[in-house]
């Protein structure tokens, strides 16, 4: 009796171990997650600010040029040159669109080193 009785003991000191490993990496893991997201925001303020002073300035820039374009085009030729320019900020706008875009995707997922350890606790558990 006393052997099941030691048996029980020794079992629930390993599961309190186990238990206790257990809690401690997930307090690391939320440690990770809780660095990951400051840093993560961040990074994402910084581009919404790049993008926002980028978009203000193109759009600045553009309507000054369209509008010096027009006062010195000849009378006859000013919807041509509306036009033109319409057609420049058009495609200009749409680089800097698909530009952010592949910098967005290029660059490495929100909480991307917390999945990985939470992939490697899973292997080896």
């Amino acid at each position: 009796m006393s052997g099941v009785g030691t048996a029980l003991t020794e079992l629930a000191a390993a599961a309190g171990r186990l238990g206790g490993l257990a809690a401690e990496t997930l307090g690391d893991r939320l440690e990770l997650l809780a660095l990951e997201l400051r840093e993560d925001r961040v990074h994402i303020l910084q581009q919404l600010i790049l993008a926002f002073l980028g978009s203000a300035l193109l759009l600045c820039g553009l309507l000054l040029l369209v509008a010096a374009g027009i006062y010195a085009l000849p009378q006859e030729w000013r919807l041509a040159g509306l036009v033109l320019a319409a057609l420049v900020a058009l495609g200009m706008g749409g680089a800097a669109l698909c530009s952010l875009r592949r910098r967005l995707k290029s660059g490495p997922g929100l909480f991307a080193q917390s999945v990985a350890e939470l992939k490697k606790d899973k292997a080896c558990f």
